[in-house]
């Protein structure tokens, strides 16, 4: 029995019994507040979507529990960054503007959602796992229960995707309501370990050990080659066979107009 094949088909057959597509936005990148406030708009509208997006400025967003005191804000302020308040859990981030993140919302009910939180963050965040693998990068999802240090990137908790030498390329969150459940989550293009070092008051080394990219894992991919695969890498794990791409003025009229993007 095909059980890969059977599942593909029953996810196929549950959207077409809802009559439900995941809608793809290769989005713009845009400032902090432009991001988090379609981001919430879209968990609002519980509809199944993955959103592709970048960030400028760079920014570092802070986890719903977090306050100012878990970076160094003057640094942050030196080094002319954005700081804003993200809808989700986990510890700060550095977002630079080669950074690209993932957005997916679904439904509480959406076919092939575990239930469990760390298999949920694995099935979620499946497609980036997918991408690395079809660049030819070594790397594998982490799961550990402790550590709670304010920068996501060293932060032990929770479900990571690591690269060969185990430093975290893709870090993830959630935020659940009632009815969606949104995910967000990065893929570091590059990185500069003095930045985040001096972001979050912490050794050069200890990043260093700690925060990997793309870059330095050998994979100089071009930016829209690596949304185009993210998207079909999305695709393929959450909706084969029914997607629908939407651009900007698709956005806007599910979440209303931005007032931002680069």
């Amino acid at each position: 029995m095909d059980v890969a094949g059977s599942s593909r088909e029953w996810k196929v057959l549950f959207l077409e019994e809802r009559g439900l597509t995941v809608l793809v936005v290769e989005d713009a990148r845009r400032s902090g507040v432009e991001n988090m406030r379609i981001d919430e708009a879209l968990l609002a509208r519980g509809e199944p979507v993955v959103r592709l997006y970048g960030w400028d400025p760079a920014c570092v967003s802070l986890g719903y529990t977090q306050g100012r005191d878990a970076i160094d804000v003057e640094a942050a302020a030196r080094l002319g960054l954005d700081i804003v308040e993200r809808p989700t859990g986990g510890g700060a981030i550095l977002h630079e503007r080669s950074e690209v993140t993932y957005c997916v919302v679904v439904p509480t009910d959406w076919p092939g959602l575990p239930g469990d939180l760390f298999e949920d963050y694995r099935y979620l965040s499946q497609g980036v796992l997918d991408a690395l693998e079809a660049w030819g990068v070594d790397a594998s999802f982490r799961q550990a229960t402790g550590g709670k240090d304010a920068f996501c990137y060293l932060r032990e908790a929770g479900v990571s995707i690591v690269d060969g030498e185990g430093r975290k390329i893709s870090g993830g969150a959630q935020r659940r309501t009632k009815d969606a459940v949104l995910q967000h989550g990065t893929l570091l293009v590059d990185t500069d370990w003095s930045r985040q070092a001096e972001v979050f008051g912490v050794p050069v080394e200890q990043v260093r050990r700690g925060v990997g990219s793309l870059g330095l894992a050998g994979a100089r991919i071009p930016r829209g080659e690596i949304v185009g695969e993210l998207s079909n890498a999305f695709v393929d794990v959450l909706s084969p066979g029914r997607a629908e791409e939407v651009g900007e003025r698709g956005l806007d009229e599910l979440v209303g107009p931005s007032t931002s993007s680069v």
